[in-house]
């Protein structure tokens, strides 16, 4: 009992520590406007392939400032996952012997989650008019994003 007790207190240790290397933070140099937005990302297979529409498609100027993250709420995801995965590894092999119904449940934690994670994107829209902060560098703005209509209240 207490070598399980170990094990999930060394993984809960892993798990905080990895907690600031999934954050990415972007700025444009434009300055940032109105109310910050906050969307969550789907991927797959450990992040490489994205579910979800692309961020920022309310701010028809483009975007100030964006941050990805792996929040509180996206850890609590991923670990439900994990959970789920482990669930229904051990009913896949519920015929089975303890240890290989062990296995399996281990193995489905992991799969699941890496088929399917969430993250966190927050970002600023840039101003209306403000064409004229845009760098020299950058391609000028094509407007092909819809604004998003007002909400009838």
């Amino acid at each position: 009992m207490q070598k399980r007790s170990l094990s999930i207190v060394a993984a809960v240790a892993v798990m905080a520590s990895q907690a600031a290397c999934y954050n990415t933070r972007v700025v444009s140099g434009r300055v940032p406007a109105g109310p910050e937005y906050t969307d969550r990302q789907w991927f797959t297979v450990a992040g490489l392939a994205n579910l979800s529409g692309p961020a920022g498609r309310e701010c028809p100027n483009g975007l100030a400032s964006v941050e990805s993250r792996m929040s509180a709420t996206d850890w609590l995801i991923n670990a439900g996952l994990g959970v789920a995965g482990g669930i229904a590894g051990s009913l896949a092999c519920g015929g089975a012997d303890a240890e290989a119904r062990a296995y399996c449940a281990s193995a489905g934690a992991a799969l699941v989650p890496f088929l399917l994670s969430s993250r966190t994107v927050e970002y600023i829209c840039v101003p209306d008019g403000s064409t004229a902060e845009r760098p020299a560098w950058m391609p000028p703005a094509t407007g092909n994003v819809a604004p998003v209509a007002a909400s009838a209240q």
